[in-house]
Parts: C-alpha cells; sequence; structure tokens
C-alpha cells in the first residue's frame, strides 16, 4: 500500500526542500491560472475628469511619442488634462509639452521619482482644487494605445481607489529592430509574471495588486489626502504604495483592456542596474510596513500579507536549493580526491540542484509565455 509519510522519508535533502517550497508557494502557483481566463470588459457611463501627471527630468525627445499620442486619444478630450515635470527652467521638454497642450511645472528640488510626483499633483490641486475625479502617472518614455483614457475610465466602474494598466513592450511594437534583442526578450517577462500570472488573479478576489506607477489611476481622494504623494522613502513608490494599500484598505485593480507601451533597455548591463534597483527598494519597503501589516489579524489581511511577502519564500528556496548544490559539488570533489565512491552520487546530486534551480524560472516562463503569448 502506497504511505505518503514513507515517500517523504525517502527523499533526499533537495526533493525535501522543493517538496516545502511547493506546499509553501501553491497558493501562489495556482494564482497563474487566471491568466488563461480573458477578463470581463467594463462600461462606464460616467466620463470622469482625468489628470494625467509625467514626470519627464532629462528626457529630450523620448516624451515626443507620448504627448502625440495623449493627443490622439478616443476619450472626450474635454475630459481630461495632462501635466508635465521638469527638473531645469531650460529643458526643451517644456516646449514640446507646452505645444502638445500640457501645463508644465519646474521642480528643481526633485531627487527622485517620488520629489517630481509629490510636486506636482501639489500643484495641481492648488492650481485647479477640486476639478478631477481622478489623477494617472505615466513615464516620458511610454506610449498611450488610442483607447488607454477611455479604457482607464470604464475601468473606474470596477469602484477601485488605484487601478493598474496592461504593459506591452514598445520595443516590440513601435521600436526598431536595433531595440529589440534577447535582452528586452527576457525582460518583457516581468510583467506578464506580475499582471496575467498575478494581477488577474488578486482582482478577482479583492487582494491588493502589484502597483507600478506608470500606467496607473489613483481616486482624487487619495491624492487630496495625502496633498501629493507621500511615497518617497525608498528606491521604489510603488512598492511603498502597494503595501500603503493593503495597509489602509484601498481597493486596487489591474485592468487588461487599458494597455500602453513601456520601454525595456537593450541593454543587459543597464538591466541589471533596474532590477537590482527595483530588487532593494522592494526589500526596503518590506522592511518599513510589514510590521504595521502584520499587526493586521484579520482573514483578508492574513491573505494579503501572504501574497505581499510570498516571494520571500523564493528568496529562501533558492538559497537552500544554491547552498546544497554547493555542498554536494564540494562533498563530491573531496570525496573524488580521496578516492571515495560515493563522489559519483553527491556530483549527481548537485546536478539535480542545478537542474531544479533552472526548472524553477523555466515554469513559470513557460506559462508566462503561453498564457500571455499575445503580448
Amino acid at each position: 500500500m502506497f504511505n505518503p509519510i514513507d515517500l517523504i522519508f525517502n527523499l533526499n535533502s533537495l526533493e525535501f526542500v522543493t517538496l516545502i517550497f511547493i506546499v509553501l508557494y501553491f497558493p501562489r502557483i495556482w494564482a497563474y491560472f487566471s491568466a488563461f481566463k480573458k477578463q470581463e470588459r467594463l462600461h462606464n457611463e460616467k466620463k470622469n475628469r482625468l489628470a494625467l501627471l509625467i514626470p519627464a527630468r532629462n528626457e529630450g525627445k523620448t516624451i515626443l511619442p507620448l504627448l502625440e499620442s495623449l493627443n490622439n486619444q478616443t476619450y472626450d478630450r474635454s475630459c481630461y488634462d495632462f501635466f508635465v515635470v521638469v527638473k531645469e527652467p531650460d529643458d526643451p521638454v517644456i516646449g514640446y509639452a507646452e505645444k502638445a497642450g500640457a501645463e508644465v511645472f519646474v521642480d528643481q528640488n526633485q531627487r527622485c521619482k517620488g520629489d517630481c510626483l509629490n510636486y506636482g499633483f501639489h500643484e495641481i490641486l492648488h492650481r485647479h482644487p477640486g476639478k478631477y475625479d481622478a489623477f494617472l502617472i505615466v513615464d516620458a518614455d511610454c506610449v498611450l494605445t488610442p483607447s488607454f483614457m477611455e479604457e482607464m475610465n470604464n475601468a473606474m466602474a470596477s469602484g477601485a481607489d488605484v487601478i493598474n494598466s496592461k504593459k506591452l513592450i514598445k520595443n516590440f511594437y513601435l521600436g526598431a529592430k536595433k531595440d529589440r534583442n534577447l535582452v528586452t526578450n527576457c525582460n518583457c517577462l516581468i510583467w506578464s509574471f506580475m499582471d496575467a500570472l498575478g494581477n488577474v488573479w488578486k482582482s478577482n478576489h479583492d487582494v491588493t495588486t502589484m502597483t507600478i506607477t506608470t500606467g496607473i489611476l489613483l481616486k482624487a481622494h487619495i491624492i487630496e489626502k495625502w496633498d501629493g504623494w507621500i511615497h518617497r522613502s525608498t528606491l521604489t513608490e510603488d512598492m511603498e504604495l502597494q503595501r500603503d494599500c493593503a495597509l489602509n484598505g484601498y481597493k486596487t485593480f489591474y485592468y487588461s483592456h487599458a494597455e500602453f507601451y513601456i520601454e525595456e533597455s537593450p541593454s543587459l548591463k543597464e538591466t541589471d542596474k533596474r532590477r537590482s534597483r527595483w530588487m532593494e527598494g522592494l526589500t526596503h519597503a518590506d522592511f518599513i510596513f510589514a510590521k504595521r501589516l502584520f499587526e493586521k489579524k484579520d482573514f483578508k489581511a492574513i491573505v494579503n500579507n501572504y501574497f505581499m511577502f510570498c516571494l520571500w519564500i523564493v528568496y529562501a528556496f533558492m538559497a537552500a536549493l544554491s547552498g546544497l548544490t554547493i555542498f554536494h559539488a564540494g562533498m563530491g570533489l573531496f570525496y573524488y580526491l580521496n578516492g571515495n565512491g560515493s563522489s559519483v552520487e553527491m556530483f549527481k546530486l548537485a546536478l539535480q540542484g542545478l537542474a531544479e534551480i533552472y526548472l524553477t524560472f523555466f515554469v513559470p516562463t513557460l506559462i508566462a509565455l503561453i498564457a500571455d503569448r499575445k503580448a
């Protein structure tokens, strides 16, 4: 008769660690498969007044396609305005933006994107009090699809306070051949992991989504409460926002029908720099908010916290796999040099560890490629 207890005791150390990981990470793996069901399209009878803010320090002509896309929207042009924040008063972006119909602010004291957002929103609130129902943020190197503003307005029918849209890769759709290579092809997967394999399920189950501060909408009551933008403690204001949403009960939503193009670097060095900065900011945000988040004990908070911090399970798993792989390889070499026949078994275990590390990346990548294949 099959006995699962006997099976567990017969596992080697690598297999045992993998089993523990699968059990702990299974809810997150289960969420992957929501990506295979098309999200319902919403319709909003109300035409909200929207203000879109563009942080644009030293962007030069990079901003031109975005400005052009803002003036080619299907949404009623009288229902939205756009604003640009630059750092220097002689920035050429000022001329481009004003010609396109934007209002421009100069903030020479900004040190990070959070400072830029704070200054921009503060100025909008005080120059145009009570005018807007919601505020959007889009980075200067992005481009909007023609229906972006209309679909973001439709997404407000969800009742959410914070709404993220679908990211398409600008390098693929709008760039020259030189802008796309193996690096950009791999980089684009991060958005599929976050959105299709994560945010869809979270939106369906009222769990706080991964908030990225480009292509994002925040209802006016949040920006008015902050009188600007308050998340400026880390390198990643978006991770601070996500944790703040969970802490304060702001409803978040991901809407795949609102699409925009985001640029990925074709340089591996630049990519590593961006991802390292993002990971540093993410872990910093965890340490800032973790204590307050774990003080909330209701079921929704427990689920939110699991999905907020489950990446640490992956960290621990990869550290354990890597450590065991190195250990087995070292023992294999030691046994081999001492003429011990156990060296073959140790080397096999080291190869198994390498295979499991590879599969840990390969499996979710394969799911993303299938589920989000059109992107």
